[in-house]
């Protein structure tokens, strides 16, 4: 039997100790072999303890991602709707692996969830540190028949979508850091990445990306700190009760009524419901855009999903893209 870590960390999923030698006799390899595949599961950023005297045990138990549990979770409205769901073991990025697909018609999806990245992409060129089992990299695409006027506001019709699903997973409290981040007291659950392809005037697809942590081991949460990332939080910290497969289904579906209710009504459909949820309202912020930094006070967002700050200058708008966001108080 070909030895695989997507098999072994199968074995290890429920997070009980194993002896090398049992792991050894179940997968019909040597001892020696379950060691050198070990290494190669700690270098995907799987937590894993070993014991000389024991074996090995996961940091903490994973719901490996199951093709057939996810899609029986996908409301039959929404499936009905939703042309695939490709559940892969790994891919360079979800984002990517759509955007190489062949597009979907105006109204209908296809979603993309893997196991792990192994260039995952988050906003302004940064890397997204999820290991293996430890997070959801989903991604989903759509097609507009022309390119909506407001979509720059994409990311937040995504974090609504985020919040509803998370919701039903037994979250509450999250809330949406402008542009692209859901939060949960000020520190990071999900990022969102925006993908857009299409010729002016024509078709336009576009794919929504998510990260969202579900169990992050110690060594990843120290590398994101280390990176100058926001301190993270996962989802079993936040209170979720679903798990890892059902909270997958709720972001495919969530996902697909956000566009397309954004398709049909704008922003305005989802503005309140973004704007109830504003994390930097009355906050105290630095803004960083091409190289020039300004404070002010956050004072929500505009109808076209603008950010509004209150600077010494008076009021000042800025659109997602390139701008970082920092709370300064």
């Amino acid at each position: 039997m070909s030895l695989t870590p997507q098999k072994l960390l199968g074995l290890l999923a429920d997070g009980q100790v194993h002896s090398g030698t049992a792991l050894a006799e179940q997968l019909g390899v040597t001892r020696a072999a379950v060691w050198k595949c070990m290494q190669q599961l700690e270098s995907l950023g799987v937590g894993v303890a070993a014991d000389a005297g024991k074996g090995y045990q996961l940091e903490q138990p994973v719901e490996l991602l199951d093709a057939a549990a996810i899609r029986a979770a996908v409301a039959e409205d929404i499936a009905d709707c939703i042309d695939s769901i490709d559940v892969l073991w790994s891919t360079e990025s979800t984002n990517d692996h759509l955007l190489q697909s062949a597009s979907v018609a105006p109204g209908r999806s296809r979603a993309c969830i893997a196991e792990f990245q192994t260039a995952g992409r988050g906003r302004r060129g940064r890397e997204w540190l999820a290991p293996a089992g430890a997070g959801i990299c989903l991604s989903l695409s759509w097609a507009f028949q022309s390119s909506p006027p407001q979509l720059a506001c994409l990311g937040l019709v995504a974090g609504v979508a985020i919040l509803r699903a998370i919701q039903t997973a037994g979250v509450t409290g999250a809330q949406l850091k402008w542009p692209n981040d859901v939060v949960v007291d000020g520190r990071k659950l999900a990022g969102i990445l925006i993908d857009v392809k299409g010729e002016a005037g024509g078709p336009l697809q576009v794919v929504v990306g998510v990260g969202l942590n579900i169990s992050l081991p110690a060594a990843t949460r120290d590398e994101i700190l280390a990176a100058g990332g926001i301190a993270p939080v996962s989802l079993q910290e936040a209170g979720a009760v679903a798990g890892r497969n059902a909270v997958a289904a709720a972001l495919v579906v969530e996902l697909h009524r956000a566009l397309d209710e954004f398709a049909m009504r704008g922003f305005a459909a989802l503005a309140d419901e973004w704007r109830s949820a504003d994390y930097l309202h009355g906050r105290q912020v630095m803004i960083e855009l091409d190289g020039e930094r300004i404070e002010g006070v956050v004072r929500g967002i505009a109808s076209d999903g603008r950010l509004q700050l209150n600077t010494a200058a008076g009021i000042q708008h800025f659109t997602t893209g390139d701008v970082s966001v920092r709370l300064t108080a």
